[in-house]
């Protein structure tokens, strides 16, 4: 392996190939602490070619790679388990904006929130936001396919790549940065690469398209007395405004861990409902979206769907409610070990999973405290122990016909508590 390094080192540079213990360190623990791994060196290249050279000569010793991006992910899959690590974070520029294309190119280890900064200044939307957009990079987000919480309106990162540039396992390279909405000349093979989690290929580069910018955008944060009343609720906002695009639904359990756990955090609406609901709107003209709104909500709550509701008044406000949502992993983090699922249905589909129940703390089953993100049929779910290792849960199957019933209907991936 130091020949291997050795040849590596050549080829970007000896400062860019690195074996130390304690800069290695950030890169071989999965944030949340699940995952540990190790790996001989990492690299850190700064040019498509520079990947090239790398994964051929791996190829040519037979090493094996594990391709890493900002190392946000949750499941461990980015952490090295003694491959080859190949960090892209050196892969951050952004190498044009053509705002008359609606259309900006990035480097794969560009951050995403810098790419909403740059779309921005050129009075552009990037639409795809999440927590971890000050840290996510745009490859590994194209590489996991990733949602974020404007799926509602935008779609996934599948809907907002035009072209993708990627080292492919022998170390060609595919060059199909184009930036056509309307390109029907055979295969789109660049879907082959989004979601593809780096099986075939490292994407280096990508042309992502852009939007205009909502010149009004509003955000209301509710409480409704059940999962099925918000999904009434969604329906009735979207067809009041149509402007809904952000639906996040939160229960009582995921939004008190957090509060508890996450000093900076506060849930605004004090305590009230069973579920949280968080909406955001946007609109190319302010006149009239506020009034739809309130009209909305008062019918909503008028009909039952809703308790009380808040609209943020200022920028500020508004990143108050978000907090809440957006903190949701850390505040489970300090609750012990976890199990994730992300699992996604239709919406019209929800109706059909498992009920829930609430457990008390002396059953010796796992807790699984939950948030669903109704408005695109997407749930996440997360089962974990307490910090003192006692096994506790919350919202779990009625019955064994149920638990059946989702293992067979969903893709699920199991992981051992102890």
């Amino acid at each position: 392996m130091s020949d291997l390094k050795n040849q590596i080192a050549t080829r970007i540079g000896d400062k860019n190939v690195v074996s130390d213990p304690d800069l290695l360190a950030p890169h071989l623990v999965e944030w949340r602490g699940r995952y540990s791994g190790a790996t001989p060196f990492a690299a850190y290249p700064a040019t498509t070619d520079e990947v090239a050279a790398i994964v051929s000569l791996c190829v040519a010793a037979g090493a094996k790679i594990t391709p890493q991006g900002g190392n946000t992910g949750l499941v461990g899959a980015q952490i090295p388990d003694g491959e080859v690590l190949i960090s892209l974070r050196r892969m951050n520029q952004i190498r044009e904006i053509d705002a008359a294309n609606d259309s900006l190119t990035a480097e794969a280890g560009v951050v995403l929130s810098n790419v909403q900064s740059a779309a921005a200044e050129s009075n552009r939307l990037f639409p795809l936001s999440l927590a971890a957009e000050h840290s996510a990079t745009i490859g590994g987000l194209i590489s996991t396919n990733a949602g974020g919480v404007h799926v509602l309106r935008y779609g996934m990162m599948r809907e907002l790549v035009l072209g993708i540039e990627a080292v492919l396992p022998d170390g060609r390279t595919f060059s199909g940065l184009k930036g056509l909405r309307k390109d029907n000349t055979g295969y789109d093979l660049k879907q082959l690469f989004i979601g593809a989690e780096g099986t075939l290929g490292i994407v280096t580069a990508a042309c992502l398209k852009l939007y205009p910018q909502p010149a009004a955008r509003e955000v209301v944060m509710l409480a409704a007395p059940s999962a099925d009343h918000a999904l009434a609720l969604l329906h009735r906002m979207k067809a009041a405004t149509g402007a809904v695009s952000a639906f996040e639904v939160m229960n009582r359990l995921a939004v008190d861990v957090t509060v508890k756990n996450v000093a900076s955090v506060r849930d605004p609406l004090g305590g009230v409902g069973a579920i949280t609901v968080l909406i955001e709107f946007e609109a190319a003209h302010a006149e009239g979206l506020r009034d739809a709104i309130e009209s909305a909500l008062a019918a909503a709550i008028e009909a039952g769907e809703a308790e009380t509701a808040l609209i943020a008044e200022n920028a500020g406000q508004a990143r108050v409610f978000w907090a809440l949502r957006e903190s949701i992993s850390a505040g489970h983090k300090p609750e012990g070990a976890q199990v994730s699922h992300d699992i996604s249905v239709p919406v019209s589909g929800d109706a059909n999973l498992p009920q829930t129940r609430q457990c008390g703390d002396g059953e010796t089953l796992p807790r699984r405290a939950h948030r669903r993100l109704r408005s695109h049929g997407r749930w996440q779910l997360s089962l974990h122990r307490d910090a003192a290792g006692r096994r506790r849960s919350r919202c779990l199957p009625r019955s064994r016909s149920d638990t059946t019933r989702l293992r067979d209907s969903h893709r699920t991936r199991r992981i051992d508590l102890g």
